[in-house]
C-alpha cells in the first residue's frame, strides 16, 4: 500500500511539474509579446513626433529656399533622439490640399524613377546623411535638395499668402525590428502630420 501511495505521489508531481512547465512557457510568450507590442506602441509615437516635428517648421518657414533642409534637419534631430533613426526607411515632404489630407498613394509606395504627385522623396539613408549645416551646394536655385529622389514640390514654389496658402505634409516610414519576435521578426510603422503653411500679409 506505502508503494502504491509513494508511485502514485512521484506521478502527481511529475505531472504538477510539467503543468507548471507549460503555464511558465505560455505566461513568457505572453509577456514577451506584451513587450514587444509596448515598443511597437512607443516606436509609433516617436514617428509621430518626427512628422509633426518636421511638418511644423515647414509650416513655419513656408517658402524658405530652406524649408526641406529644416524640415529634414528637425525631424532627424527628433527621431535620434526617440533612438529610431536608424530604422527610417523613407521620409516624404508633400503638398496637401487640407490639415487632413493624406499623403498621395504613388509618393507613399515609391520604389524607383519619379512620380508626378506633388512630393518630395527622401529614402533612409539619404535622410541619415544629411548634412548638419546648410549650403547652397546641396540644392538647387529653388531649394530642391540634391538627395531627393522626386523634386516635384520644391520650397521656392509653395503659396504662403493668406487667400490660399498651402498645406505642407511630412510622412515617414520605419521599419521596427522586434526583440523577442513573438508578433514577427519586424513591424513597418508610417505616420504623418500635416499643417498650413503661415500665411503672409499678402
Amino acid at each position: 500500500m506505502r508503494r502504491r501511495w509513494a508511485r502514485r505521489a512521484r506521478g502527481e508531481g511529475g505531472a504538477a511539474l510539467v503543468e507548471l512547465a507549460f503555464v511558465a512557457m505560455i505566461l513568457s510568450l505572453l509577456a514577451a509579446g506584451g513587450y514587444d507590442y509596448g515598443m511597437g506602441y512607443r516606436a509609433g509615437l516617436g514617428v509621430i513626433e518626427g512628422t509633426r516635428t518636421g511638418a511644423r517648421v515647414g509650416s513655419s518657414i513656408g517658402n524658405d529656399i530652406q524649408a526641406d533642409f529644416q524640415i529634414l534637419s528637425s525631424s532627424k534631430s527628433a527621431l535620434q533622439s526617440s533612438g529610431l533613426l536608424p530604422y527610417v526607411e523613407k521620409v516624404v515632404i508633400y503638398r496637401s490640399t487640407n490639415v487632413n489630407g493624406d499623403i498621395p498613394n504613388n509618393c507613399k509606395n515609391y520604389t524607383s524613377g519619379s512620380v508626378n504627385d506633388y512630393c518630395n522623396i527622401f529614402m533612409g539613408d539619404d535622410f541619415r546623411n544629411l548634412p548638419a549645416t546648410w549650403s547652397s551646394s546641396i540644392a538647387d536655385g529653388n531649394g530642391c535638395l540634391d538627395i531627393d529622389r522626386n523634386a516635384r514640390w520644391c520650397p521656392t514654389a509653395r503659396k504662403d499668402i493668406q487667400a490660399y496658402a498651402e498645406y505642407v505634409g511630412v510622412w515617414i516610414q520605419i521599419k521596427y525590428p522586434y526583440q523577442f519576435r513573438m508578433l514577427g521578426s519586424t513591424i513597418t510603422i508610417n505616420k504623418d502630420s500635416v499643417m498650413r503653411i503661415e500665411p503672409t500679409d499678402g
